[in-house]
């Protein structure tokens, strides 16, 4: 039975156009943001399970507005991080290192054996301020 509000994938990609596969995709995206649910019934006569998709009551900016935190958490302990670190790369391979994990390597590459190189992270300092900056200014309540 169909309740009024929901529909299946099959009738959102119908409806919209949509190829399921992308329309199952952006379900579970919105699914995991905890914007839509869904009930699951078994067909009886194919013996697969249909899922009936619907909005959820929780309200979107609240929803939105744990995510903005969330956010905010990760870029300032990463902004400590990359303050309060010395980094190397590697000219060979691309890869990135802390002056943690070099010392042990005398300043070489663990993976090629070559000498690493001092890295600027100034731009990453800069831009994740400017990310902390807009996520602070933003609300969602």
């Amino acid at each position: 039975m169909i309740k009024v509000g929901e529909a299946t994938d099959e009738q959102l990609s119908q409806a919209l156009g949509i190829e399921i596969g992308t329309i199952r995709r952006v379900l579970n995206e919105l699914y995991e943001s905890r914007l839509v649910k869904y009930r699951r019934v078994r067909d009886e006569d194919q013996g697969w399970y249909l899922y009936y998709w619907r909005l959820t009551d929780e309200y979107p900016t609240r929803v939105l507005e744990e995510r903005r935190k969330r956010a905010l958490e990760i870029l300032k302990r990463r902004l400590e991080f990359e303050k309060g670190s010395t980094f190397f790369y590697c000219p060979m391979c691309g890869t990135r290192y802390s002056f943690d994990e070099v010392v042990d390597y005398v300043f070489r590459c663990p993976s090629c054996g070559s000498e690493l190189e001092a890295v600027d992270n100034s731009v990453i300092v800069e831009k994740l301020e400017k990310a902390i900056k807009i996520l602070e200014k933003v609300k969602f309540e």
